[in-house]
């Protein structure tokens, strides 16, 4: 739901102005980022005996561990705060158009704060409902979509030029940065052994999910005019007609396949820095981590909302820190510990020989 909710929402605008059709290689590249960066996770994690700002520290030092959890901070409160922007506007246009930004986003960020209080069992639970719940309904509305889609509308094809699928690949690659948040989430695991590997089938369902609903997209409307469509998903669930006729604003009840994955994102934001949070201040029993982090990412939504550059600042964050860093991180520490390795086995036959 994290990986889902922002990307099948942004990313069809995105191609849609930037490749056409290749938006579907983009979609594979950008999976094949997704599985070096997953790969990445999982090796890092066979290495793990404890948490994982316990394995930076002694892996890369005290100093070169707090830089990192720095960094894990500041992309996890502006990964909600941006969420919870996203999730406003689309409350604002699609639930409540006469409704208060401020209301909403405060009602959104206490909630927020709520489902990190009740533990992250409760909030997978809840999810796993939802999905379930709505994941049926999103599917059918998209096979009952497929009688409308004009083919000739997935040409031409291969005509992108590189500089152009590389933007798209990218672009995939930093809807998929929050499966970083699975570092985090070993101590909450009786099998962590697993997560990479879940993190690997969820990667597939939802490139597979958003190579159809591209498709679908591309097909009904054509590259143009998606281009000029806010959110051409949501405009297609008020397209479809299902049978019967019985039910003729489902585009409300669709929105909230979107509300709660978006809400989960933020949820996952939240709680995400947190934990990076309390670790950084050695927070052990208060929840002013907590407090702080909700307050943060309510600014930065306001912010985005308010003043359109900071949209751009953040652009362009993801683009030259974010995306790069992620990876740099975790190819570093793996360097690190085969570095420290080597010079124990080092010390240790050098000790066998003076014996």
């Amino acid at each position: 739901m994290d990986i889902f909710g922002m990307s099948s929402l942004l990313l069809p605008g995105i191609f849609s102005a930037m490749t056409g059709a290749d938006g579907l290689f983009c979609l594979l590249l950008g999976m094949a980022g997704g599985v070096v960066l997953l790969w990445l996770v999982g090796a890092n994690m066979k290495y793990m005996e404890d948490d994982y700002y316990s394995y930076m520290k002694d892996t890369a030092g005290q100093i070169a561990g707090d830089v990192f959890m720095v960094f894990y901070f500041l992309y996890f409160v502006t990964l909600s705060g941006y969420a919870l922007y996203e999730l406003t506007t689309l409350t604002l246009g699609w639930l409540l158009p006469e409704g208060s930004f401020y209301a909403i986003a405060v009602l959104l960020i206490l909630l927020a704060v709520y489902a990190c209080l009740r533990g992250i069992e409760g909030r997978a639970r809840v999810y796993e409902i939802i999905f379930w719940f709505l994941g049926v309904p999103l599917i059918l509305m998209l096979v009952l979509a497929i009688p409308d889609v004009n083919s000739s509308y997935w040409t031409p094809i291969a005509a992108s030029q590189g500089e152009q699928l590389f933007r798209g690949s990218t672009s995939v690659m930093i809807f998929l940065l929050p499966f970083n948040a699975l570092l985090f989430l070993r101590p909450f695991c009786t099998k962590p052994e697993k997560l990479a590997s879940c993190g690997q089938q969820a990667l597939l369902v939802v490139t597979a999910l958003n190579i159809f609903i591209y498709l679908i997209l591309l097909g009904v409307f054509g590259q143009n005019s998606m281009g000029v469509l806010k959110r051409p998903v949501l405009t297609l669930m008020g397209m479809v007609n299902l049978p019967g006729g019985f039910f003729t604003r489902q585009d409300v009840l669709m929105t909230a396949v979107w509300f709660f994955a978006l809400f989960a994102l933020l949820n996952t934001g939240v709680f995400q820095g947190t934990l990076v949070l309390r670790e950084l201040c050695h927070e052990s029993k208060r929840n002013f981590s907590l407090y702080i982090v909700a307050a943060l990412a309510f600014f930065m939504g306001k912010g985005l909302l308010e003043h359109r550059f900071l949209g751009e600042i953040y652009d362009i964050y993801l683009n030259c820190i974010a995306l790069p860093g992620m990876y740099l991180i975790l190819l570093a520490l793996l360097l690190f510990y085969q570095i420290r390795t080597g010079r124990k086995a080092g010390k240790g036959a050098v000790s066998n020989v003076e014996e």
